[in-house]
């Protein structure tokens, strides 16, 4: 009975992997790929080789396999620990901001792994074959003082990222995308952070055991739930950011349309020019929708297929125009550029300059000096 129960908790652990690696190859294959795509499937890269790490590293059949091959292979996968957290975090970012460019800057967030590379260096690779085989068998690196600090400093850079990651969406996207896929995106983020803490649980315990002894149960109890749950929330990730990838233009799907209803278009064009409903900053697909009694999905796949563009990039086109006209009005003289931000729609700084920059290729300050 025991083996059962142990081979399906490896079952689970090969499955996750699998699920994540061919979406990660779906994802960066596809012809319409974009780079928070390309992001997304880093993350799912490191997720499939997280669940690679537990299975040699505590599946008895594998690691036996393991290392009839190498020694070497042992906690070869468990860098890509250090990176899921930021590999999320870029993609959160990329994904809500069309702006966000990879920099030189952010392979900074690469450091830890490094870090790590040299760690497992010194405190096992380097080490003879013999002994490197000694404490795989025997667990003995797995429970070290060093080993269990160091993967304890992994769990809580987890959660930094995850937080942040959380911490933008709801700070910096509210009128980029949405409420309904904010949630979405919100409710996944949540649940890695209880899965995350859940983790950092059992990792806390083995700190604990480093000087009073704990119950063996406690740990098999938390780590095979964690499993259980890696594996239930990555196939819930997988469905529902994929599919807001899609709702988002990330994938594109092809079939026969209808023709462009330009009733919609005029009630749209109304709204903004007329109501300008853009200066609400809180205006969302559903809100205007239900303001012009469109369907959500009607009203988004008309400005879609007729303005060539997205919903908030055409709300924010009208939000730049009407900024640029305040600037340089001569009675918003004593206006600051952060008054004239909040009353064109913006409630995000970083967002206003970035998309202000873009269309008129000079900041508002400069524009505004140029027109004074």
């Amino acid at each position: 009975m025991d083996k059962t129960l142990f081979n399906i908790h490896d079952l689970v652990l090969l499955i996750t992997s699998f699920e994540c690696l061919l979406l990660a190859v779906f994802l960066s294959s596809h012809k319409d790929k974009s780079r928070a795509l390309l992001l997304l499937a880093g993350f799912l890269v490191a997720r499939s080789f997280i669940a690679l790490h537990e299975l040699v590293l505590w599946g008895a059949t594998f690691r036996e396999w393991v290392l009839s091959i190498s020694p070497n292979i042992f906690f070869t996968f468990n860098f890509a620990a250090w990176l899921d957290g930021p590999l999320l975090y870029l993609f959160i970012v990329r994904y809500f901001s069309s702006s966000f460019v990879l920099q030189p800057r952010h392979f900074y967030h690469l450091v830890p792994t490094f870090i790590f590379w040299v760690y497992m260096w010194l405190a096992f690779w380097q080490l003879p074959s013999g002994v490197k085989a000694d404490l795989v068998l025997s667990y003995d690196i797995a429970y070290s003082g060093h080993y269990v600090a160091m993967d304890f400093l992994n769990k809580l850079q987890r959660l930094s990222y995850i937080f942040l990651a959380i911490y933008y969406v709801r700070v910096h996207t509210s009128v980029s995308f949405s409420d309904k896929q904010r949630e979405w995106i919100l409710f996944i983020l949540y649940a890695f952070a209880v899965l995350s803490l859940w983790e950092s649980l059992l990792t806390g315990i083995k700190v604990y055991g480093l000087a009073y002894s704990t119950n063996p149960n406690w740990l098999e109890f938390i780590g095979l739930t964690g499993y259980y749950a890696a594996f239930a929330l990555v196939n819930l990730a997988l469905y529902v950011m994929v599919n807001a990838a899609i709702n988002a233009g990330g994938i594109r799907k092809t079939k026969a349309q209808d023709p462009i209803d330009m009733a919609i278009v005029a009630k749209v064009e109304h709204a903004m020019q007329h109501d300008k409903v853009f200066l609400n900053p809180a205006i969302s697909f559903e809100r205007l929708a239900e303001k012009l009694d469109i369907p959500v999905k009607d009203l988004s796949s008309t400005i879609n297929r007729h303005f060539n563009i997205n919903f908030y990039e055409y709300i924010n086109g009208y939000r730049i125009q009407e900024a640029e006209q305040q600037l340089v009005h001569p009675e918003n003289g004593d206006k600051t550029i952060t008054d004239i931000f909040y009353a064109a729609g913006f409630n995000s700084k970083s967002v206003y300059n970035t998309l202000f920059k873009k269309t008129y290729h000079m900041t508002p300050s400069a524009y505004r000096k140029k027109h004074k």
